[in-house]
């Protein structure tokens, strides 16, 4: 290692706003050059949501570097150039071409897992690194690739909702979730883990991710959950959806099924914290009848720099941010170090910064550490629920799963904490 850079932590140099011990793997660029680094991220579409939390918090993490760089007296400067993909893989893959073809070769994304596995073989062949920031797709968990992810994959939402279900004594889950890599594997993983804690999923109902009526699904879902719940009882019946945006139309409709109101329903990361859930009556009112329960990767609180930035990123995004937004500040300090400290145009290089600095990390959403196959390492969900108050909805925090411990997990409900069956 040829030059260490250290960011002094939160209270000691509060004004930067960052914290980690960052060693190089290169040599350092020029005083007066300035860092350019890209961003694929959902601004329209059904990831919209996450999307547009994830440019908020990017916008305050380049303040806050540029800040940071002019208390040292540099004359660099972090620029962030972000790319909409629409929430869609083609879209993606243009975008990431159109960031090559300005020489970015350090991009902050793509958010979905469909979006990351469309753009994988482009980045590998161009000597692109991706940072993404809410991909977690069990099925890109590949070592020595081009993808990192400062994100658990989904091997570990699956375990966290089939031990929380199991615990709130359902017995029998029915799935529905996206025809998709992410959908797929997600219902897969829980699936496999439900099992496992002996618990039974039915055949459940997928849908096209293409498809803007869901009307037909809904119905068929209606149709299983009746099925099921006169053989095995309401209480012990539960609906696990795996959606992104269109959990507001999905909702919408299941409404006007009695049965479908009459059970649990547990969602998933792209639904947790979504502003259009919460923003649309009708679909609101049905997670709330529901106890509607979704988890997404979690963050410490008590974390002094989370206890800065976290309600800068609030304020100016009017709203509480999916977690996703909070990895995408700290991709940002990342990003702009590693692309100090690699060798230009060498990607093995860079393969080698991200890992050293993600190691001494320790950013908003905690010790950024990544597994073997360049996803983080370590890990707690929270779990979102949603609740009326004033004449209006909004997402409230019900729970918080911790990374288990011998084989162990445990869930804090408030000030209780008690362990996961």
């Amino acid at each position: 290692m040829k030059r260490t850079a250290c960011a002094l932590i939160g209270i000691l140099l509060i004004a930067t706003l960052w914290s980690g011990c960052i060693e190089s793997t290169g040599e350092a660029t020029s005083e007066s050059e300035d860092i350019t680094i890209g961003a694929l991220l959902p601004l329209t579409g059904n990831l919209a949501s996450i999307g547009e939390a994830s440019q908020t918090a990017l916008e305050v993490s380049a303040e806050d570097i540029n800040s940071y760089f002019s208390g040292l007296g540099s004359g660099k400067n972090v620029e962030i150039i972000v790319k909409d993909t629409k929430s869609d893989p083609e879209t993606a893959l243009e975008q990431l071409k159109e960031l090559d073809e300005m020489g970015i070769t350090m991009v902050i994304g793509p958010q979905s897992s469909n979006e990351a596995e469309a753009v994988m073989e482009y980045a590998t062949e161009n000597g692109i690194i991706l940072l993404s920031t809410a991909s977690t797709a069990p099925s890109l968990a590949i070592p020595e690739d081009n993808l990192f992810r400062l994100v658990p994959d989904d091997t570990n939402q699956g375990m966290v909702l089939a031990k929380l279900m199991t615990d709130e004594g359902i017995g029998t889950v029915i799935p529905m979730y996206r025809n998709d890599l992410w959908g797929n594997g997600l219902a897969d993983e829980v699936e496999k883990s439900f099992e496992a804690l002996n618990g039974t999923v039915l055949e459940g109902v997928t849908y096209e991710t293409e498809n803007s009526n869901l009307s037909a699904e809904v119905e068929a879902l209606n149709e299983k959950v009746v099925a099921a719940t006169s053989e095995q009882g309401e209480e012990s019946v539960a609906v696990l959806l795996c959606s992104y945006g269109e959990v507001t139309e999905i909702f919408a409709l299941a409404r006007n099924y009695p049965a479908l109101s009459e059970v649990n329903w547990y969602g998933t990361d792209g639904v947790a914290l979504n502003r259009g859930l919460i923003s649309d009556d009708n679909a609101a009112g049905f997670a709330t009848a529901t106890n509607l329960k979704a988890p997404i990767y979690g963050y410490v609180k008590a974390n002094d720099l989370y206890q800065v930035i976290g309600p800068k990123i609030e304020e100016r995004l009017g709203r509480i941010p999916e977690s996703y937004a909070l990895t995408a500040y700290d991709a940002l300090w990342i990003a702009t170090f590693v692309d100090l400290d690699a060798i230009p145009g060498n990607d093995e290089s860079l393969k080698m910064a991200m890992n050293t600095i993600t190691e001494k990390n320790y950013g908003i959403s905690g010790w950024t550490i990544l597994n073997e196959n360049g996803d983080r390492e370590y890990w707690n969900y929270d779990i979102w629920t949603v609740t009326e108050g004033n004449g209006s909805y909004q997402w409230e925090l019900y729970g918080k799963v911790f990374l288990p411990y011998k084989n162990n997990m445990f869930i804090m409900r408030g000030e209780e904490l008690t362990f996961l069956k």
